[in-house]
């Protein structure tokens, strides 16, 4: 394997990466709700959140690794402008004058 992260099976990680998500939301909504009303946020969603942010570290680490960088190549392109601008002018010199009403 040229790659630690494909031990983890796909399935599994999108399960993780799921989950993962609805537990910050949740524990980010439970302090933004606490900090809302002006009450105390509760131990556990404050502790959550400290958990949370270490899970994510890593969880971001094994993201970054199964990202296919190969797949991303830049294509150089080449543009002439002056083909549009001897259009441009073509049109001009054509329409020049015709509005104008006869």
């Amino acid at each position: 394997m040229s790659n630690w992260t494909q031990l983890i099976p796909a399935r599994i990680r999108t399960t993780l990466y799921v989950g993962f998500g609805v537990l910050s939301l949740a524990q980010s909504s439970v302090l933004a709700y606490s900090a809302a009303v002006q009450t105390p946020a509760p131990i556990w969603a404050v502790g959550a959140g400290a958990v949370l942010g270490v899970i994510g570290a890593a969880f971001g680490f094994v993201a970054a690794g199964n990202t296919d960088v190969t797949a991303n190549k830049t294509v150089a392109v080449k543009l002439d402008a002056s083909a549009v601008n001897a259009r441009i002018d073509d049109v001009a010199a054509e329409y020049e004058g015709k509005h104008v009403a006869e």
